[in-house]
């Protein structure tokens, strides 16, 4: 399984639309992929596919990232069926929910950050995962990094995205030292939401981008198509498959299974750290909860002093 992050701490350079679009190419391609949307504010699997938010009863990636649920990832997944998946293939998503917008607060009181979204989505029988990361360098997009092989980052031809794709490569560079984990490839760059014909200044842009020694990949030009297909909650591949906009997604698709197919192996997910306290407090909980209430408090573990003249 290859696991690979959309990400930009900058907004507004098409990360959501390179997240739908790629899972939906991969699975077009017959691969059974999952795309989770990390983002809290949840444009990848409520604005571009028209999946609802996780009611607040239900599981959801929030609550397995915190540990208040612990179930098996399949039991968080949706499928999509509205999309062209080819012979073997699955489209299945991960929805955000209300519960994300607390997580960043959450997430940092764990003693090893970094490392909660690799244990909750180890186990997933898929092909390829994509990751839709939020627009910041916090600690929903150092997980969505400490779990990937590698990362597609989606770029404007304009120089704030130089400065910003400087800036990311020192946030993963701290990452990797944080959680002790081998160099992360970067799958390549996609230019992308620039007018065509392409303007001098956004080709001076682009030559500049090309001095960080990361692989260019096939650019996402502004078209009405990808506003259409998302207003019908449909990727681009399915909607408008004659596009532009789809065939780019079906080579970036293309590189990205080339990369699962060479690939060696990704990141080994450090065993969960045995702390005694919580132990006992997992415990104290579970007895509580099925002794009727007869016997609580943690000193019913304590040796029990024996009475004067038993």
């Amino acid at each position: 399984m290859q696991i690979t992050s959309v990400v930009n701490q900058k907004g507004g350079v098409g990360k959501t639309s390179l997240s739908v679009g790629a899972a939906a190419a991969l699975a077009e391609r017959g691969k059974r992929v999952l795309l989770i949307d990390l983002d809290p504010q949840g444009h990848a699997s409520t604005e571009m596919l028209g999946l609802p938010e996780v009611p607040s009863h239900l599981p959801s990636m929030a609550k397995a990232l915190t540990k208040m649920w612990k179930g098996p990832v399949e039991e968080l997944v949706v499928p999509h069926t509205r999309s062209n998946i080819g012979r073997g293939g699955a489209f299945d998503v991960i929805p955000t929910s209300p519960g994300m917008f607390d997580l960043i607060r959450r997430l940092d009181q764990f003693r090893v950050p970094g490392w909660q979204l690799a244990r909750v989505i180890q186990f997933a029988n898929y092909d390829h995962v994509i990751i839709d990361c939020p627009p910041a360098l916090d600690v929903l997009t150092n997980n969505a990094i400490a779990a990937s092989n590698g990362i597609l980052v989606p770029v404007q031809p304009d120089r704030t995205s130089i400065r910003a794709l400087r800036l990311l490569h020192d946030q993963i560079q701290y990452v990797e030292q944080m959680v002790n984990r081998p160099p992360i490839t970067y799958f390549g760059i996609v230019p992308g939401l620039y007018r065509r014909p392409i303007s001098h200044y956004a080709m001076a842009a682009l030559n500049e981008l090309h001095t960080f020694n990361i692989p260019v990949l096939n650019h996402l030009p502004l078209g009405v198509v990808v506003n259409e297909a998302a207003a019908r909650g449909i990727p681009v591949t399915t909607y408008a498959p004659e596009t532009v906009q789809a065939e780019s997604f079906r080579q970036i698709a293309a590189t990205l299974e080339q990369y699962r197919e060479n690939q060696t192996g990704g990141p080994i997910v450090p065993e969960e750290e045995f702390v005694f306290e919580n132990f006992i407090t997992e415990v104290s909980k579970a007895r509580t909860a099925n002794d009727n209430g007869a016997r609580k408090k943690l000193y019913d573990f304590m040796p029990k002093r024996p009475r004067d003249g038993v």
